[in-house]
């Protein structure tokens, strides 16, 4: 064989070597290529999945299994098997799949669900890579929450109750009673703390439901009185030891009506002055309007009773007053409370807060100041007024409260009675609801102070919704 001959079978030779190692990293590269793509989709679902079941857990949190939710929503959105991965090994049954961290200094819990799966691989078997572990981890935090439930169980109520007391044992079912803290206040002629707020973290769940009147107390709408104890309870909680979100829930069907103080017919303790509402606003099926209200007292500001019993029947604009109550005190006071450094007296109006855009004290001011006595006599006119213009105060007070964090209040009206043109002015008790709340909807609302919201139950059957609303607010915040 000649020298040139046996070159061109060298040459050959080593082309086709060539042809085999380049054909061989090809498909390499191609596996590579087809495997990690693969990959990229399985790990894209995978965080998808993680992240879902973290949020759902954290969700969970306030009530049921937040483990059991996990998995549930982790296998909807990554089913074993999924997109060829191994069916051997189950994600949610690894110890580390779901860890719950609480962190009491930050008020916060902290849920982490981490899956791994194996995906078979392709073209890359050839290139002795049989298989890719992918990973993903996802992270949902929910704040712990110290919330006041402030209810109005005044007589006006009546037949709703059932309803009220379901949606509210409802409500409280839904947080978390290892680590949340609830308290209990109801409001009639006076208010009482039914449950105090704990001062650790935790609440007994079963007997805060429990504590939910079976049967409607009755009285009037001292809900000055109502929101003061609601938020003495929430400042219960010593600094440095407060939830991450501290909220305030008042449920009413109707508007504040009652002013307490320290009257000279009954020096040295707390009692409430009120008046019927007016004027008469139709069709009031449940006959709580009047062109001629009463004005009644005197209410002890904790447990509403009444001693001594005064009372006079006036048309609404009437300057007279009772023979034995002449005049309001200067301000409000609040002699039940356990909270130190809160403010047991509140001016009965102001101009540092607006109705409408105009001052309180403008719009919805006190009249016929008698300079001799130097007070407002106590006539229907004004203790409607004082008694509105108090639990505005008294709200942005709260919102104002300098603890760990900031406290948002919210409020829910029942009922035709929230939507009567009632008082001086008149005016839609919905309309100071939403003030309370510092709803976005108010033309009041104040941007410099959390937001809260108001929530509107048309009857009895929608109170469930209007809580159930609620909630979900307050678990989105608390996310």
């Amino acid at each position: 064989m000649t020298r040139q001959r046996r070159n061109f079978f060298d040459e050959r030779g080593v082309a086709l070597i060539y042809m085999a190692v380049f054909l061989t990293t090809l498909l390499v590269s191609t596996g590579l290529a087809v495997d990690t793509g693969r990959a990229y989709v399985v790990k894209a679902q995978l965080s998808k999945a993680v992240d879902g079941a973290a949020l759902g857990a954290a969700r969970m949190l306030n009530s049921g299994n937040p483990r059991a939710e996990a998995t549930r929503i982790f296998n909807a959105n990554f089913p074993l098997g999924y997109f060829g991965t191994s069916e051997d090994a189950d994600p949610t049954a690894d110890p580390g799949f779901f860890e719950l961290e609480t962190i009491a200094a930050t008020g916060m819990n902290v849920v982490t669900v981490t899956a791994s799966a194996k995906l078979p691989t392709t073209f890359m078997r050839l290139a002795n890579f049989t298989d890719l572990t992918v990973t993903s981890s996802g992270e949902a935090t929910r704040r712990m929450v110290d919330l006041s439930l402030v209810l109005d169980v005044s007589s006006s109520i009546g037949w709703r109750w059932p309803f009220v007391r379901d949606a509210s044992r409802a409500f409280i079912n839904a947080f978390d009673a290892a680590n949340d803290r609830i308290s209990l206040v109801t409001y009639g002629n006076g208010a009482r703390v039914i449950d105090a707020m704990p001062a650790a973290h935790g609440f007994n769940k079963v007997r805060v439901m429990a504590d939910v009147p079976n049967a409607l107390p009755g009285g009037s709408t001292n809900m000055v009185e109502g929101l003061y104890r609601g938020w003495d309870e929430l400042r219960a909680v010593a600094n440095g030891q407060q939830s991450g979100l501290r909220v305030i829930v008042l449920f009413t069907d109707g508007a504040s009506n009652s002013v307490p103080g320290n009257y000279p017919a009954v020096p040295g303790v707390s009692k409430g002055l009120r008046t019927f509402d007016f004027p008469k606003n139709l069709p009031d099926p449940d006959n709580q309007t009047w062109a001629s209200p009463m004005i009644v007292g005197m209410f002890d500001t904790d447990t509403g009773a009444q001693g001594p019993a005064y009372s006079v029947t006036l048309p609404w604009n009437s300057p007279a007053t009772l023979a034995q109550v002449p005049f309001l005190p200067l301000t409000s006071w609040h002699t039940h409370h356990r909270s130190g450094g809160i403010p047991t007296s509140f001016p009965l109006q102001t101009a540092a807060l607006t109705v409408n855009g105009a001052a309180q004290s403008a719009r919805r001011g006190l009249r016929n100041w008698n300079a001799g006595a130097g007070r407002f006599p106590a006539e229907i006119f004004n203790i409607n007024n004082a008694a509105r213009n108090l639990v505005e105060i008294i709200a942005d007070t709260a919102r104002n409260d300098n603890g760990d964090y900031p406290i948002r209040i919210y409020t829910i009206g029942m009922g035709e009675l929230v939507r009567y043109n009632l008082g001086t002015i008149p005016e839609k008790s919905e309309d100071i609801l939403m003030r309370l709340a510092n709803d976005s909807r108010s033309a009041d609302f104040n941007e410099d102070q959390l937001e809260g919201k108001y929530y509107f139950a048309e009857g009895a059957a929608d109170v469930s919704a209007a809580f159930e609303a609620l909630q979900n607010q307050i678990v989105r915040l608390s996310k």
